[in-house]
């Protein structure tokens, strides 16, 4: 049997749920707005890197050097040298400069020479920039650099269609930015053969020095680097996950194997040798 007050309690809860009602109309609206979790920003999109490793860029690609002078991407590959290319632009207040400031400071840990061992190249994705600025910023890095002449080193400008074609050939995708007066884009740093060809992707920042130099030696097909190098590449293997090189499992238990051979043999000629002895005594 109901109390009383029950009638009571009943025009509360209803009145309460009316009350409640807008609420939960709006909370099911916003959820339905909700953005999906991997939502990319739209500053961002069209913007990024899709690696292209193996892939052959144009080396008949004109540019033009810090002294205003006409050249080739191919320019840098000559005398079987492995090129370290980047594309920043020149002018950017934040992200390329914190880049290159990394890239300077692993090239100065590297006992490998701009110039001697590979070459080092900057392309500005700025059509606008001209070789006044790209002369600017190599006088910066090559006096921070300290070594060497300032040979081996370029920073270039260039017109649209060029950068576009070498950017397109790299899988390196960037826009403009209206709202802060800035291009967006990913920090990263290429190897090239001296054939042309993408042999890897360094990115991010900082720049790992032994990362940077096993890059360069495997990408100089042996021209470059000395034996420990050969021995580190046998025994260290490039992770993209880590973006740097790691110990490859396979090859050291081969390494293992093979001493494990060595001495055992060693013990048999040994032991072969003692039986003949006695037996001839």
């Amino acid at each position: 049997m109901f109390s009383s007050n029950h009638p009571q309690r009943f025009s509360k809860i209803a009145v309460a749920l009316i009350l409640f009602l807008p609420f939960l109309s709006v909370l099911s609206f916003d959820t339905e707005r909700e953005l999906p979790a991997h939502a990319v920003p739209p500053e961002l999109e069209g913007v990024g890197l899709e690696e292209k490793l193996g892939n052959h860029i144009d080396t008949n690609l004109s540019f033009v050097d810090e002294q205003g002078k006409q050249v080739r991407i191919g320019d840098y590959l000559k005398e079987g040298k492995p090129l370290l290319l980047t594309l920043v632009y020149y002018r950017c207040p934040t992200l390329c400069s914190l880049y290159l400031n990394e890239i300077s400071t692993a090239l100065k840990e590297l006992n490998l020479e701009v110039g001697k061992e590979f070459n080092y190249v900057a392309v500005s994705f700025d059509p606008k920039e001209k070789p006044d600025l790209a002369k600017a910023k190599k006088e910066v890095y090559v006096k921070d650099y300290g070594r060497g002449d300032g040979s081996g080193w370029s920073f270039l400008t260039g017109n649209d269609p060029e950068i576009k074609a070498l950017s397109s050939s790299l899988g390196f995708s960037y826009k403009w930015n209206p709202y802060n007066d800035q291009w967006v884009h990913v920090s990263v740093a290429y190897v090239i053969t001296p054939e042309g060809q993408i042999s890897r992707y360094l990115k991010g920042i900082p720049m790992d020095e032994r990362t940077l130099r096993l890059s360069l030696v495997e990408a100089g097909n042996g021209k470059i680097g000395d034996l420990t190098d050969s021995v580190a590449l046998f025994c260290f293997q490039f992770d993209p996950s880590k973006n740097r090189y790691t110990l490859y499992a396979f090859n050291i238990m081969r390494i293992g194997g093979f001493l494990t051979v060595v001495i055992l043999a060693a013990f048999l000629f040994r032991f072969w040798k003692k039986q003949n002895s006695s037996s001839t005594v």
